[in-house]
């Protein structure tokens, strides 16, 4: 599912279906079905994809009777959503992303000091950066038009003065003949008058 339409891919190498994703370099935060999930196996908050890939196989592999005997206070859904979220964060980070299994640059937490950390503050976050970058567009469209319109104006002057002087250069240059005196041996010029 995470790689549908690779084969669509434009670029040279796309990470989430045909979709280009640049490699991931630095430290990493992961909220939300990150963060309780890893809560919910007990790996702490900066566990490796590796640890979810052993606690996935263990989960999912075990007897549904003696899971629910053990998690008592979950839901009978709830075993199928952490046994997917484990298989999920996998091969979401790891299979398409192309973070190492013992990459330790991830960071699991539902708030960050004070702030708690949910999928509609990332949701704000995306849509006034969008709009913000949708304003800046718009200015940069408007000043890349003044600037075309300017520079093709200043051309257009630039043209207008040259031939201009050309004109009253050639207009005011005066206008020689040049004869070849055989019995002198030698050119004469002489102004011609217009």
């Amino acid at each position: 599912m995470l790689q549908a339409e690779k084969d669509k891919c434009q670029y040279q190498q796309c990470h989430l279906g045909s979709n280009f994703i640049p490699k991931l370099q630095g430290r990493f935060l992961a909220t939300e079905n990150f963060f309780y999930t890893s809560k919910f196996f007990k790996l702490g908050p900066t566990p490796i994809l590796s640890d979810f890939m052993l606690v996935g196989k263990y989960f999912c592999g075990e007897d549904f009777l003696t899971l629910k005997e053990k998690y008592q206070t979950l839901e009978a859904e709830d075993f199928s959503r952490y046994c997917f979220s484990s298989a999920y964060i996998v091969a979401l980070l790891h299979d398409s992303f192309g973070i190492a299994l013992d990459d330790n640059r991830l960071q699991y937490a539902n708030q960050v000091g004070s702030t708690e950390l949910e999928w509609a503050l990332g949701a704000f976050i995306m849509h006034n950066m969008s709009n913000l970058n949708t304003n800046h567009a718009y200015e940069i469209t408007a000043l890349v038009r003044c600037n075309i319109a300017s520079i093709l104006s200043l051309f257009v002057v630039i043209v207008l003065l040259a031939f201009a002087v050309w004109i009253v250069l050639r207009w005011r240059k005066p206008q020689l003949k040049t004869i070849y005196d055989l019995e002198k041996g030698r050119y004469i010029i002489t102004r011609v008058n217009r």
